[in-house]
This record gives structure tokens, sequence and C-alpha cells, in this order.
């Protein structure tokens, strides 16, 4: 595991985006396949012991085991895993660590503690093709 960080803006409608540092992990093929078993054995560890609830086994159980499979999913795709963002809120200005932790990409939403936002983070490219990269403007 390799810990980089990356410029990365966060973009909240009706404010100007505003430029974070993003703390990633770039992960191994064997370190996401340990991720997605951890995840998936989780879930069907827990869809096993709800087995033996009277009743509510009958809704438990199918819904961990579907839970597994998505949860194994997302951490397969989660070739970079995003650990926080240290920057400000476009729409209060406070400066802050925020951690959404999972995949790092474009369209991750994050929710301020100060004023209760939500920021979009926008990551490479923006929709016009344009760098978001604070030196390349």
């Amino acid at each position: 595991m390799s810990d980089t960080t990356i410029q990365a803006s966060l973009t909240s409608f009706g404010y100007p985006p505003s430029w974070v540092t993003a703390v990633v992990i770039e992960q191994t093929p064997a370190q996401r396949i340990g991720r997605t078993l951890a995840g998936l054995g989780m879930f069907w560890a827990l869809a096993l012991g709800s087995l033996f609830i009277p009743v509510a086994h009958f809704v438990l159980v199918p819904t961990f085991v579907v839970a597994g499979i998505i949860v194994a999913f997302k951490r397969a795709r989660e070739d970079r895993r995003l650990l926080l963002l240290r920057g400000a809120c476009p729409r209060c200005g406070a400066t802050q660590e925020f951690k959404p932790g999972g995949r790092f990409a474009t369209g991750r939403t994050v929710d301020c503690e100060k004023c209760h936002g939500t920021a979009t983070l926008v990551t490479g490219l923006n929709a016009q093709g344009q760098s978001v990269h604070p030196c390349h403007q």
C-alpha cells in the first residue's frame, strides 16, 4: 500500500470550487481481493448468525447475502481508496479534514461538519475537459 496526495476540488451548487488535497491509497490486486473477501465474509457471517432468529431470518438472511455481494463488488472496484480530504468547504469556507472513505472518483459527496452542506469531489478533468488542478488554470 502506498499513500499519495492528489490535488482535487470540492464543488457545491452556487459556490466557487475550493481546492483540497486528497490522501489516496493505491491498492495492489492482492489487497483488493483481501478487502473484497473480508467484506463478503463479514456479511455472510451475519447471514449465518441470523439463521437462528425466529421469523426475522426470512428477511435478514437474504438481506445480508445481497449486502455482502454489493459490498464485495464495490470493494473490488477500489483500485484507489480515498482516506481523507484536507481543505475548505466551498459553502462556508471552514478548513477541515473530510473522511469519506471508499473509491477515489469524481462525483463522491462529502458532508461539512460546520455548515452541514454537501460538496461534490471533482478529480482529473471537469466536464469541459479542462484540468481542475489549480496550477493548470
